[in-house]
């Protein structure tokens, strides 16, 4: 059962009420408008185009592509802790009133389950698409449609306390991918650096940013070889979110904290605090806490994202893409705008300039490795990292009931419950939940 005969969770979710409730809000009741019956943009055609409110500072850049094309562009930003309910809501209720929209990576096969998506690849050029990284384009792709193109990406490191290393006089990992350590190796370090200083305070070796988080937690069984957490007609979980690999990775995650307490039992809100407080010596986070480390003072370095010995260097990736929506009016001229803002390699160097965000977009990130000035830095880590190691998160209708279920198991797990057990009962918890996915 591929994902486009799967009910629409619109009637599940009550569509009529919901329309009902929108009806002041410019809502359509008609089908999508039919591919290639898109009336030719004129000076009168707008293009409403909703995001999340992160990015209003690239407005003036949407407005480079309006005027280029005599048409208008009209921008509705929405707080992220409004984006997804507003998504729900609007486009659950079929309404016509958006044409381009923001989309977190791993709702992308939702919303097309949903139609709030409608495909781009009737209008979306092979030479636009070579032009940004396979990942990045595979994590908007669903059977084979482009339902999304990503504006940027993200990328996670390794971070370490010198201080702390230097304390107990050991060697920094190196930031050279070559010289990737091992999780095996990082756990022999940070069972080194986990101590009782001489103030009485407990030092940990490891924590990870997001503790209980599958975006962070995820590069864990994808080194141990998992690929797929659900089976391909979307109905089921088992054999997949409990495969061995994942318990294999669930099992590492129990023993950092209970087995080998290298790792403090604490929450995702605390762990950037302890770990720029210095009271963790290695960090498995984002680069975009490095104000925090530079903020505090701390004595940093940086290396590669770890891996398990004998698997494969895998890092985690996606963040916001851009889709065109099915109920939309202007599908092409939206969807040449939504290609112009995601592939084009001088737009994509402006969007870069602005946000600095890891681009997604090949010519810029080559860019930022050929600059000698970022030689050994983050940003040249995280250009090798979304280029060569880079996988997406899964490819999920219910992407949101697993992570919620996942989360909850992770922090079970990080509190001590049998990593197979946790997994087994996730599974039948998560399979109950996608259950009114299917037909």
């Amino acid at each position: 059962m591929k994902l486009k005969k799967l009910l629409s969770l619109a009637l599940a979710l009550g569509l009529a009420s919901s329309l009902a409730a929108c009806s002041s809000q410019g809502t359509s009741g008609a089908s999508p408008t039919p591919a290639g019956s898109d009336p030719a943009p004129t000076a009168d055609t707008t293009l409403n185009v909703l995001i999340v409110s992160d990015l209003e500072p690239l407005e003036p850049v949407f407005q480079e592509f309006a005027q280029a094309n005599g048409i208008s562009i009209q921008v509705e930003s929405v707080p992220y802790a409004e984006i997804f309910n507003t998504i729900e809501v609007r486009l659950g209720a079929g309404e016509s009133s958006i044409d381009v929209l923001v989309a977190d990576a791993p709702l992308i096969t939702n919303y097309a389950a949903k139609n709030y998506l409608g495909s781009m690849s009737e209008y979306i050029s092979a030479d636009s698409t070579s032009r940004i990284t396979s990942a990045s384009l595979a994590g908007g792709t669903v059977d084979g449609e482009i339902m999304a193109l990503p504006l940027y990406s993200s990328c996670v490191n390794l971070y370490y306390n010198k201080d702390l290393f230097d304390a107990k006089g050991l060697s920094y990992p190196s930031i050279d991918p070559s010289e990737r350590l091992t999780w095996e190796e990082v756990v022999a370090l940070a069972q080194q650096l986990t101590y009782t200083d001489e103030n009485g305070s407990q030092i940990y070796g490891l924590t990870f940013e997001q503790i209980d988080t599958p975006y962070q937690l995820l590069p864990l069984s994808q080194s141990l070889g998992a690929t797929q957490y659900v089976n391909d007609d979307q109905t089921s979980t088992e054999g997949y979110t409990n495969a061995e690999a994942v318990v294999k990775a669930g099992q590492f995650y129990y023993d950092t904290f209970n087995t080998w307490n290298i790792s403090p039992k604490i929450d995702g809100s605390e762990s950037t605090g302890y770990f720029t407080a210095g009271q963790v010596a290695m960090f498995v986070g984002g680069s975009w806490q490095i104000s925090s480390m530079d903020s505090a003072g701390m004595n940093w370095g940086v290396a590669p994202h770890p891996y398990f010995d004998g698997g494969e260097a895998v890092t985690p990736t996606g963040s916001w893409y851009m889709g065109v929506s099915n109920y939309s009016e202007n599908k092409e001229i939206a969807s040449k705008f939504v290609e112009w803002l995601t592939t084009d390699d001088e737009t994509c160097q402006k969007t870069y300039s602005i946000m600095q965000n890891l681009p997604c977009n090949i010519s810029v990130l080559d860019s930022i490795k050929q600059d000698s000035a970022n030689e050994g830095t983050v940003a040249a880590l995280n250009v090798y990292e979304a280029m060569n190691t880079a996988m997406a998160r899964p490819q999920m209708v219910g992407y949101e009931e697993w992570q919620s279920v996942m989360q909850e198991t992770y922090s079970d797990i990080k509190n001590g419950s049998d990593p197979q057990a946790a997994l087994d009962a996730a599974v039948e918890e998560i399979d109950s939940l996608i259950a009114k996915y299917q037909q």
